[in-house]
C-alpha cells in the first residue's frame, strides 16, 4: 500500500507570504516592518493547533480627553489555557478617523521593536506595564486624533482585536463666514474651522453641546458629512413648534455642491487669550498691530471660545478677532452684557475701519537665563547663542512686558532682541531700582552689543514633544543622566523645554533634575509647602558639580 505524504501547511504559508512580500514594493506599500517580521518569527508553532485560544479586550472602550493632554487607550491580551512561557506576538494599533475614510496604521510592535507611522510618528508608545499589556499611550493629543482605534494582536495565524473610541472634550460653536449664511461647501467648512484653531465638530460633540444648552437654528456641516442643527427651544422657523427639542438633521449632503454653515470644535489651548488694555479704540489693522506690539497675536474665534469654556474668560467689551468678527465672552451673565446666560456674544463682521477693542492670544513663556560661568557674562551675541542652545530665542520687549504683567519679577538686567537691556519688577525693593519707584520694566537702554555684558531673557513657544521626569532606580551624575535619557529613547531636556512644559502642559514635579546645560531645576504648577515658594514657577538650584547625584528631566521630541 502506498502511503500518501501530506505537506505541512506552515512552510506553504511562509512561501505564500514571501511571494506577497516581494510584491509589496511594486504596490508602494510602506509598512514592510510588520510583514517582514512575520517571516522571521521564533518558530514556536501555532497556538490554535494546540487548543490554545488568544483573547484581546479593552477595559475602557470609550475614552474622553482634552487637546494637549495625554491618553492611554487600554488593551490587554491573554491565553486560555494560560501558557507556561511567554510568546513573541505582534501588536498593531490602527485608527479610523471620525470623518471616515480608510483605517490607517498608528503603531506596530514586534518584541522590543516598535515603529509608529504618519502623524503619530514618535508620539505614541506601548505602556507594557505587565505581561499582556498592549495599551497605547498617546501624548499631546491633537484635535484630529478623535476616532476609533483598533488594538490587534497577532500570534502566528491567530488574530484578535478590540477597539477604543477616543473623543476630545471641548466646545462646539457655530460659524458663519463674512460673506454670509449658507456659503460653505464641506471642504470650505473644513478650512474655515482650521483657520479658527478648531476642527469640524462630530455628531457626538454636537449632541453633547445640545445637552448643555446649545440652541442654533442654522443648518451646519458636521465631520461625517451630515448637516444638522440643535434646538432646545422649538419654534416655527426651526422645525416647527410641534417638534420636541433635539438635533435636527438634513442627513448626508453632497460635499461639493451643497452649501451650509459649519459647527466647529475647539478644545483646550496652550496659551492665553486676553482683552488688550489700550488707551484708544482700534480699527482692525490697528488691532492686529497692537497685539503684535504686545508680544502676542490677534485671537482666533476657536481660541476665544476655548478661553471662555476652559479658562472662565469673562469680559463685557466687544473686541476684534482675527477673522474680522466682533465678539466678547461672558461667564457670569449680567444685565448690561446681553442675554442672562453664559456664552460668546457676536456682533458679526463690523466694517474694518470701525473702532473697537481687541482680544489677543499669547503663546510664549519668557524666562531669565544666567550661564554657568556667572552673572553678567554675556555679550549680545553670546545671549543669542545661549537662548538658541536652550531651544528658545531672545525675548522681545513686548514679550517681556507681557510676562511682567503676568507676574515675572527679576532683578538682574538681561539682553532683549532689540539690543536693549531691561528687567521686570513687580515688587519694588532697594537693590532693584529703589523702593520709591513703581512696579514696571526697568531699562538700561541700548547697550554696546560687543563690549557690554549682562544676563538674557529668552522666550519659548509650545513644542512638539514631551518633557518628563525619568523614573530611574538610582540618582545620576550629569553624564549618567544624559545617557539615561538616551537609553530611554529621548534626550536630556533643555531649560526652554522645561519652561514650556511647565507653562503650557502643566508639568508639576517637586524633584530637582539635571538639564542639558548642567543646571538643576524643577517645575511647580501647584505650589505646596515642601516645594519652595508658594507660587507657580520653575525653581533653580544653579549649576552643581557634575559629579553630584540627582534626578533628570528628559525630552522626547516626537511625542505630540
Amino acid at each position: 500500500m502506498t502511503r500518501m505524504m501530506v505537506a505541512h501547511p506552515l512552510p506553504l504559508l511562509a512561501i505564500l507570504l514571501q511571494l506577497l512580500l516581494s510584491c509589496l514594493p511594486a504596490l508602494g506599500y510602506s509598512n514592510r516592518f510588520f510583514y517582514q517580521e512575520i517571516l522571521n518569527g521564533n518558530g514556536n508553532g501555532e497556538i490554535h493547533f494546540n487548543g490554545v485560544k488568544l483573547h484581546v479586550d479593552s477595559s475602557q472602550p470609550s475614552l474622553f480627553a482634552l487637546r494637549g493632554s495625554n491618553a492611554t487607550l487600554s488593551c490587554r491580551y491573554w491565553y486560555e489555557p494560560e501558557l507556561s512561557s511567554p510568546r513573541r506576538v505582534r501588536v498593531k494599533w490602527s485608527w479610523l478617523p471620525v470623518m471616515g475614510g480608510h483605517e490607517t496604521d498608528v503603531l506596530v510592535a514586534i518584541g522590543p521593536r516598535i515603529h509608529s507611522f504618519g502623524d503619530f510618528r514618535d508620539r505614541v508608545h506601548l505602556r507594557q506595564d505587565s505581561p499582556g499589556d498592549a495599551s497605547l499611550v498617546m501624548t499631546e493629543l491633537q484635535l484630529n486624533d478623535t476616532g476609533r482605534y483598533r488594538c490587534e494582536v497577532i500570534d502566528g495565524l491567530e488574530d484578535k482585536s478590540a477597539t477604543v473610541d477616543l473623543e476630545l472634550r471641548g466646545v462646539v460653536f457655530p460659524y458663519q463666514p463674512p460673506h454670509g449664511r449658507y456659503n460653505l461647501t464641506y471642504h470650505d467648512a473644513q478650512q474655515v474651522c482650521q483657520e479658527q484653531d478648531s476642527t469640524l465638530a462630530t455628531f457626538e460633540q454636537l449632541f453633547q453641546a445640545w445637552e448643555e444648552g446649545l440652541d442654533w437654528c442654522n443648518a451646519c456641516w458636521l465631520a461625517d458629512g451630515t448637516v444638522q442643527y440643535p434646538i432646545t427651544k422649538p419654534r416655527s422657523p426651526c422645525g416647527g413648534l410641534g417638534l420636541a427639542p433635539g438635533v435636527r438633521s438634513y442627513g448626508r449632503r453632497h460635499r461639493h455642491l451643497h452649501r451650509y454653515d459649519v459647527f466647529c470644535f475647539s478644545s483646550s489651548l496652550r496659551g492665553k487669550v486676553y482683552y488688550l488694555q489700550h488707551p484708544q479704540k482700534l480699527n482692525l489693522t490697528e488691532a492686529q498691530q497692537a497685539c503684535l506690539n504686545d508680544g502676542a497675536q490677534i485671537a482666533k474665534v476657536g481660541q476665544l471660545y476655548a478661553a471662555w469654556k476652559f479658562m472662565g474668560l469673562d469680559r463685557c467689551d466687544a473686541g476684534w478677532l482675527a477673522d474680522g468678527s466682533l465678539r466678547y465672552p461672558i461667564t457670569n451673565p449680567r444685565r448690561n452684557c446681553g442675554p442672562l446666560e453664559p456664552g460668546v456674544r457676536s456682533f458679526g463682521f463690523a466694517p474694518p475701519h470701525h473702532k473697537h477693542g481687541v482680544y489677543c492670544y499669547s503663546a510664549v513663556v519668557v524666562f531669565p537665563y544666567q550661564p554657568p560661568h556667572g552673572r553678567y557674562s554675556l555679550t549680545y551675541h553670546d545671549a543669542q547663542q545661549v537662548c538658541q542652545e536652550q531651544d528658545s530665542t531672545l525675548a522681545t520687549f513686548e514679550q517681556l512686558f507681557q510676562a511682567w504683567k503676568e507676574g515675572l519679577n527679576w532683578c538682574n538686567a538681561g539682553w532683549l532682541a532689540d539690543g536693549t537691556v531691561q528687567y521686570p519688577i513687580t515688587k519694588p525693593r532697594r537693590p532693584c531700582g529703589g523702593l520709591g519707584l513703581a512696579p514696571g520694566v526697568r531699562s538700561y537702554g541700548s547697550r554696546h552689543r560687543h563690549l557690554h555684558r549682562y544676563d538674557v531673557f529668552c522666550s519659548s513657544s509650545p513644542l512638539r514633544g514631551k518633557v518628563y521626569y525619568l523614573q530611574h532606580p538610582q540618582k545620576l551624575n550629569l553624564t549618567e543622566a544624559q545617557q539615561a535619557c538616551f537609553n530611554n529613547g529621548a534626550q536630556i531636556a533643555k531649560v526652554g523645554q522645561l519652561y514650556v512644559a511647565w507653562r503650557f502642559m502643566g508639568l508639576n514635579r517637586c524633584d530637582a533634575g539635571w538639564l542639558a546645560d548642567g543646571s538643576l531645576r524643577y517645575p511647580v504648577t501647584n505650589p505646596s509647602r515642601n516645594c519652595g515658594p508658594l507660587e507657580p514657577g520653575v525653581r533653580s538650584f544653579g549649576f552643581p558639580p557634575p559629579y553630584q547625584k540627582h534626578g533628570v528631566y528628559c525630552y522626547s521630541a516626537g511625542m505630540q
